[in-house]
């Protein structure tokens, strides 16, 4: 069987109230609040950390593919695959693809990825599907988005969810879109979208898929379908034969996420499945995609975490303006510096895949790399050793002068765990998160941007 074998959520930690932006523009407020990005992190950074939470502390050479979905990677021309498969540190000869331009790229990946596998052309694949999509300030749309990233390991063996059937439509229909030169997404009349668009695709390919699988709608377990409208995910499931209560899957609180939201849906309704359960995931866009899950008794033990633990201990945004500068949107001047290209290739291993050096001799992990062993003094003893994502600070200090857009800036002497000590940023912390003796985790971000260049390094924030 071909499936799903393990599911990773990411959340960055910042909140936005949506009573903030409601003030702002003086409108009326939804209730509750929207994840927001930090100002070092993107779609690259949280696909990292979403793959690093679905690989775990095993080895990452088992995993021999990655795919990564997206409507709002950091670039239009630079496959941001292999970034995150270096940054986890995947084999070089891991096959990789970028897929974009439709939030239903992430199902898509998807299939993919298990046809990949069933045709036994790769064993081991991970689909990783991140946005962080802009609004314009005072659109309707603002309030609604939310940004986060999802991991998902695909196989044949301990398959927790297995791909039973699949189904497609295809056809121009203007909805969400965004140009090449635009940088806000724009929405089309969203009443006209659902009623031709998400209405008329997504339960013919919803039907379609259940057709094949021979599976009537009543004994659908949760129907996932990914919709920026919470009432036209009501009335297609209507549609569909299903009951909106009891078998659809509500909208995560984070907000509408874009080409994470299908898998965040179905690893939600894998936190209470039962052995034999089918889960139905389907997501819109100029067309639809549907895919049919049956949860196996290997789920019980490889239950995905909680969507609720993921999006605990928020940290709010204390100003929606101070946002909207954090997101570029109104200017600010922060310093930085080019990091020449040669600069990045000769200490790739040691700064993205983050490998240190351990002595043959006494046995002293230390980064970074070196010729000689800080411990024992002695040369050509060093081999490379990769180090742990997670540590405790051993010391730390508070900037108030580093030249960042955002302050107080913690620097963090951190004690990995297995071994080497690492100086790095702190970020998405609160007074008191980094702290001698609390533990954290290491994290992919933005260090800076210079010259239209991007400049990636580990970070440390709260574990």
């Amino acid at each position: 069987m071909a499936g799903i074998t393990q599911l990773a959520t990411y959340f960055p930690r910042r909140r936005l109230e949506r009573a903030l932006i409601a003030k702002a523009w003086g409108s009326r407020a939804v209730p509750g609040s929207r994840t927001v990005a930090a100002i070092d992190e993107d779609a690259l950074t949280m696909a990292v950390d979403a793959a690093l939470a679905c690989v775990g502390e095993g080895d990452p050479g088992r995993f021999d593919g990655l795919y990564f979905a997206s409507t709002s990677a950091p670039y239009l021309e630079k496959q941001v695959a292999s970034a995150i498969a270096t940054a986890i540190d995947l084999s070089r000869d891991a096959s990789v693809a970028d897929l974009a331009g439709s939030t239903r790229a992430g199902l898509g990946a998807v299939r993919v990825a298990c046809d990949a596998v069933r045709a036994g052309s790769l064993s081991h694949p991970l689909i990783v599907a991140a946005d962080v999509r802009l609004a314009e300030p005072g659109s309707e749309l603002e309030s609604q988005l939310g940004d986060g990233a999802v991991c998902a390991a695909l196989g044949r063996d301990d398959v927790i969810a297995e791909l039973v059937s699949t189904a497609s439509v295809a056809e121009e229909f203007t909805y969400l879109w965004r140009t090449d030169d635009q940088r806000y997404l724009q929405v089309a009349d969203a009443r006209f979208g659902n009623q031709y668009g998400v209405a008329r695709d997504l339960p013919e390919a919803v039907g379609a898929a259940l057709r094949r699988a021979e599976l009537p709608p009543a004994r659908v377990a949760k129907l996932c379908l990914a919709v920026p409208d919470p009432r036209a995910a009501a009335d297609t499931a209507k549609r569909i034969g299903c009951d909106p209560k009891t078998q659809l899957e509500p909208p995560c609180e984070a907000g509408v996420l874009g080409t994470p939201d299908p898998l965040v849906l179905l690893s939600h309704a894998l936190e209470t499945a039962a052995p034999g359960d089918f889960v139905v995931v389907a997501a819109y866009g100029e067309g639809a995609d549907a895919l049919v899950f049956r949860a196996t008794d290997a789920l019980a033990a490889r239950r995905p975490a909680p969507l609720a633990e993921r999006l605990a201990n928020g940290m709010a945004v204390p100003s929606y303006e101070r946002w909207l500068r954090a997101r570029g949107v109104l200017p600010a001047d922060v310093a930085g510096e080019t990091v020449p290209t040669y600069i990045e290739w000769k200490e790739l291993k040691q700064d993205v895949r983050l490998y240190g050096s351990r002595c043959e001799s006494c046995g002293l992990i230390q980064y970074p790399q070196a010729l000689v062993c800080i411990g024992c003094q002695r040369r050509g003893c060093l081999t490379e050793h990769r180090l742990a994502k997670r540590g405790t600070v051993f010391t730390f200090t508070i900037d108030n002068l580093a030249p960042v857009a955002e302050h107080p800036m913690p620097m963090a002497v951190v004690d990995l765990d297995g071994g080497g000590r690492v100086y790095l940023q702190g970020t998405d912390c609160l007074e008191g998160d980094i702290a001698v003796g609390k533990r954290v985790q290491l994290t992919f971000r933005r260090l800076h941007e210079m010259g239209g260049k991007r400049n990636y390094f580990w970070k440390v924030r709260p574990a």
